[in-house]
């Protein structure tokens, strides 16, 4: 269906940028990436011309909470109503995608948002990206969940924990979601603190991998952190307080990290008496750990994955690429990195590198086109996007 001509192609694997190619795809797949002029075109394909311009794959973002809208006070979101809540939900899925992000894994809703909203989008009611969801966040019962009411599964020994699992994927869940450790923004929630023991976790990662899919941890403690890898996890989201042994023990055991600084950023910027004290305090405590946790784990050969927490405080549904500069301007990734962090390792990292994350003959033709001046430093990516395709047909 379409030609991209003379563009500058970012792949997704890391590799540098390719310079005056061009790129064939339709609904298909991508057919073709080669030097400019040497493709040949069949009459029926659209001609865009790519100069100045920079194409990359759909980028990924595998931590959201996609029924949450980003209010000051998260607590806020229980005071609308769920009918209203979905249909939110999936006009903010449409801008989601409409900012470049043709996939996400969503980690936690409530009441069934998420699964709806996902059956919207593939059948066509309504736009969005490809969801994977993990339903209602195993957690065991504590103090703070009821902020967020509907989103938690409480459950306590492994039987429980079984059974709360097994629940989220008779619903229709693509992955589930096990509290490790405490929560920041649950008040009273220690972040610090494990929650759920190693046999519990276990018992999760056991009802996953019959159904061939995985378990992310929730995990800012170094003890809940360990107990999560141990378990069998396959990405420990956030990832606070890592220390030398929890980034062997993800090397060893081939686990991903999910950093998403964005979240204090986003709460530095903004205004502080709008956001929870509670919140607040926990944040001005765990800021800088977080990052030097990420920067060890990068430096040790960690693989990372793409989250935002998207929509946490002020944390808004298509900005997700914000993050992304964030990295490059911490000094923890080149703009190549960021990129390939955002695409090839998150699609690895959720079991689709066979089909996306990268442009390659063959794969799924999910595509973002940029100017190509935002390589720079990814400065104003979340507003720099000019087209979008999803399985080959343009947004």
């Amino acid at each position: 269906m379409y030609l991209i001509r003379n563009v500058t192609v970012v792949d997704g694997t890391g590799s540098e940028p390719q310079k005056e190619m061009d790129l064939l795809f339709d609904q298909t797949g991508i057919k073709e990436i080669a030097k400019t002029g040497t493709v040949q075109v069949p009459g029926n394909y659209e001609v865009i011309d790519g100069k100045g311009k920079a194409v990359l794959p759909g980028l990924i973002d595998i931590h959201i909470h996609m029924d949450l809208h980003g209010y000051a006070d998260t607590y806020d979101e229980n005071l609308v109503e769920d009918k209203l809540r979905t249909v939110r939900t999936a006009k903010e899925m449409e801008d989601t995608l409409k900012a470049g992000f043709t996939t996400v894994r969503n980690v936690g809703s409530v009441n069934g948002i998420d699964f709806a909203v996902k059956k919207a989008v593939e059948s066509g009611y309504s736009r969005g990206p490809r969801i994977l969801t993990s339903g209602k966040i195993i957690s065991i019962t504590a103090e703070g969940n009821d902020y967020f009411a509907g989103m938690y599964r409480e459950a306590d020994g492994v039987e429980e924990v079984c059974k709360a699992a097994r629940e989220q994927l008779k619903m229709g869940a693509d992955f589930l979601k096990v509290m490790a450790t405490g929560a920041v923004m649950n008040p009273g929630g220690v972040p610090g603190a494990p929650q759920l023991d190693i046999e519990e976790i276990q018992a999760v990662v056991k009802e996953t991998r019959k159904l061939g899919t995985h378990v992310a941890a929730h995990a800012h403690g170094t003890e809940g952190i360990r107990n999560a890898i141990l378990a069998g996890v396959r990405t420990i989201e956030h990832g606070t307080y890592l220390d030398d042994e929890c980034i062997d023990l993800m090397l060893e055991k081939d686990v991903f990290l999910v950093p998403t600084p964005i979240v204090g950023y986003h709460m530095a910027v903004h205004d502080r008496d709008s956001i929870p004290e509670h919140m607040m305090a926990d944040f001005d405590h765990e800021e800088n750990s977080a990052e030097q946790s990420h920067r060890n784990a990068v430096k040790a050969g960690v693989k990372c994955a793409y989250g935002t927490d998207a929509a946490t405080n002020y944390n808004f549904h298509g900005l997700n690429a914000m993050q992304m500069a964030l990295f490059v301007q911490q000094g923890i990734y080149t703009p190549v990195e960021a990129i390939n962090c955002a695409t090839l390792s998150s699609a690895e990292a959720i079991g689709l590198d066979d089909r996306i994350g990268s442009i390659e003959k063959g794969k799924i033709a999910d595509l973002v086109l940029i100017n190509e001046s935002l390589l720079r430093d990814l400065k104003g990516l979340e507003k720099g996007v000019e087209m979008v395709f999803f399985g080959g047909e343009r947004v």
